[in-house]
């Protein structure tokens, strides 16, 4: 026998488990995987005019080595006029032409000389903090670039954010301010999730609707007298229980609804053998079913169309 193993998920109650498509249908089509995408393009080889770009980029770097020697930390405004050059110059380069070409050319010179790994995903303020301030902590750079960032979103002009930061308080003050349009994007981001959570809920429930709806329909069943593994573990008392408080079900200590098999096939007569017969948790078969129907293409409408269009087909009630 071969050692390549497989699960058949059958209903608890039923008679029948699942080991081919039961009826004409096109649920094929919504059991395709997903399949990878196409991996992102080269970038184009430097053009003319990044040389000059890269040349301001080593003023900047000059103007920060004698900031340093000249000044130190005596004042705060120094560093932010600088720190407003610096901002005036990723601002030229994210409106460039040559945006790709420059941004490609900082972070392989950041690279040569021994700096910090470089993502050419990161924006365009953060490559050019890194190339600038060579010498700070990565705390600094990250606030240096979030700073310029809030700055850009909030669409403070190159020749006003000095006076920005010195509204604020300060860099750090900067990074820590929540403004507007942040609460608003967290606002979003947290409805984004509860959006995200639902629609994972609803594709686990309808695949637990198709399982069973596929077991009524087939005509094969696994012939299986062994012992069913019982993975369900058992729930522990609590020390204190209010009488007049309801205990909420939890689905780490509920049996699931299906028997999930473990089969070999046999290589001489291409049939599967029956290893052995599982019962898990509720939470866990959601987790299973979850992580299945993540794998799959169908979106989650065409999942329920096609669900809704099986049971019709057999008259099955999944609320039975």
């Amino acid at each position: 026998m071969t050692n390549a193993t497989l699960l058949a998920a059958a209903p608890i109650n039923a008679q029948a488990a699942v080991v081919s498509t039961p009826i004409n249908n096109p649920l094929v089509s919504v059991f395709r995987p997903k399949t990878a995408a196409n991996s992102a393009k080269l970038a184009p080889a430097p053009t003319t005019g990044v040389a000059k770009a890269i040349a301001e980029a080593n003023n900047l770097v000059e103007s920060y080595s004698t900031l340093k020697v000249d000044l130190l930390d005596r004042s705060d405004r120094a560093l932010w006029e600088l720190l407003q050059q610096v901002y005036a110059f990723a601002a030229a380069v994210e409106d460039s032409p040559l945006k790709r070409e420059t941004r490609t050319e900082l972070i392989n010179q950041i690279r040569q000389r021994g700096g910090p790994n470089t993502s050419a995903s990161a924006t365009t303020a953060a490559i050019v903090v890194r190339y600038i301030f060579a010498d700070v902590s990565r705390q600094t750079w990250s606030n240096y670039s979030i700073a310029m960032e809030k700055a850009a979103a909030l669409r403070v002009t190159t020749d006003t954010f000095a006076g920005f930061l010195e509204q604020h308080g300060g860099v750090s003050k900067v990074v820590e301010a929540v403004f507007d349009h942040e609460q608003q994007a967290i606002d979003a981001s947290t409805e984004t999730a509860k959006e995200i959570r639902e629609q994972q809920q609803s594709r686990v429930d309808l695949m637990g609707r198709l399982y069973n709806a596929i077991a009524n329909a087939s005509r094969d069943e696994i012939d299986y007298s062994g012992e069913l593994i019982n993975w369900v573990p058992e729930k522990p008392e609590k020390k204190t229980k209010s009488a007049d408080k309801e205990e909420k079900a939890d689905p780490k200590y509920e049996q699931g609804d299906f028997v999930l098999f473990v089969t070999v096939q046999d290589p001489d007569t291409g049939k599967y053998r029956v290893v052995q017969g599982n019962v898990f948790d509720r939470a866990f078969e959601r987790q299973l079913m979850g992580s299945i129907a993540e794998r799959m293409d169908a979106k989650t409408e065409e999942l329920a169309q096609a669900v809704a269009g099986l049971e019709q087909q057999i008259g099955f009630d999944a609320a039975q």
